[in-house]
């Protein structure tokens, strides 16, 4: 079988009872990489004797003390050795052509692909399966994920939008990520990924996109208890007002841009909050303390996003 150039890299963080099943497919691909390496933030579950298990085709476990799946990401890079470095979520399952289509088009980027995406399907959707195909992202954040190819190019004739990258599915060549810096670790979880993409555009890279896809179980974690309820508001709202204020378009409109701006963190969090008194009885007391995360999240992304010497002063 062939070997490619590649570094397969799993963060994985308290989703030992889904790990079993996601190392178990990485065994059928192991010997087509060079490299496997697996990050792993603090967990209390079974994570520890699961990887005891599998130690034997592990070429190196990295522990952080961080629930941040950028800084879990730039220690797997940082020890990575190969050109091609490919980060396998803890709750997606490959498929056994993952790994070759990925690197053919690396191989036929060449130096040009920063990043290679492809499809990430989640069969547990009560409507259309497919979770990202060919999506495009905007400076503030908000994006599109399934798009046609022809629909994507419409959005990308306009300045503020971008191709966008879904973690669970994406490589990246080494050298390019290494020298954007990696993934900004002010994203402990939620848009590290996009950031990492716009930023490796402005580097005068290029993200290509192909047609190989990998299932997503949705599994439950710190961030969320399950799809809809999410506890993670804290980190929706500062991340948001960072990205935003990151990337903004300098001669953007500055009215326009706090409208646009607000209009987002109440669709992404205020709405999607006061949903859950319907999707899942939450109490008023449960309500209030997201809202009351989403505002503190808000004002730290703000505090730091407003410090950045990018663009025009706000």
């Amino acid at each position: 079988m062939v070997q490619y150039p590649v570094s397969v890299i799993l963060c994985t963080v308290e989703r030992g009872n889904f790990l079993h099943y996601v190392m178990e497919e990485v065994l059928w691909l192991r010997s087509s990489v060079s490299e496997l390496i697996v990050v792993v933030s603090p967990c209390q579950d079974g994570t520890n004797s699961i990887l005891c298990k599998y130690k034997p085709y592990i070429d190196r476990i990295i522990y952080t003390a961080f629930k941040n799946v950028s800084i879990a990401r730039n220690l797997g890079l940082k020890a990575a050795s190969q050109e091609i470095v490919l980060y396998l979520d803890d709750d997606v399952i490959p498929s056994q052509d993952w790994i070759q289509h990925h690197v053919q088009a690396h191989q036929q980027g060449g130096k040009r692909y920063g990043c290679v995406a492809g499809i990430v399907i989640d069969y547990q959707r009560s409507t259309t399966p497919v979770q990202f195909a060919r999506g495009v992202s905007s400076c503030w954040s908000e994006n599109y994920p399934v798009l046609s190819p022809q629909l994507q190019k419409r959005y990308l004739s306009r300045p503020e939008w971008f191709p966008g990258v879904m973690g669970a599915n994406a490589s990246y060549q080494r050298k390019a990520l290494l020298e954007i810096g990696g993934f900004d670790e002010f994203f402990e979880y939620f848009l590290e990924e996009t950031d990492v993409g716009l930023r490796l555009l402005k580097g005068g890279y290029e993200i290509t996109y192909i047609d190989v896809a990998i299932t997503h179980y949705v599994q439950p974690s710190h961030n969320r208890y399950d799809r809809l309820h999410l506890t993670c508001w804290y980190a929706l709202a500062k991340n948001t007002t960072y990205f935003a204020l990151k990337h903004r378009l300098p001669d953007y409109p500055v009215l326009l841009f706090w409208l646009r701006l607000g209009g987002l963190l109440v669709y992404r969090c205020g709405l999607r909050i006061l949903r859950l008194k319907w999707t899942h009885g939450l109490s008023n007391g449960v309500l209030l303390g997201y809202l009351r995360e989403s505002w503190c999240g808000f004002k730290v992304g703000l505090e730091v996003g407003l410090g950045l010497k990018v663009g025009k002063d706000m």
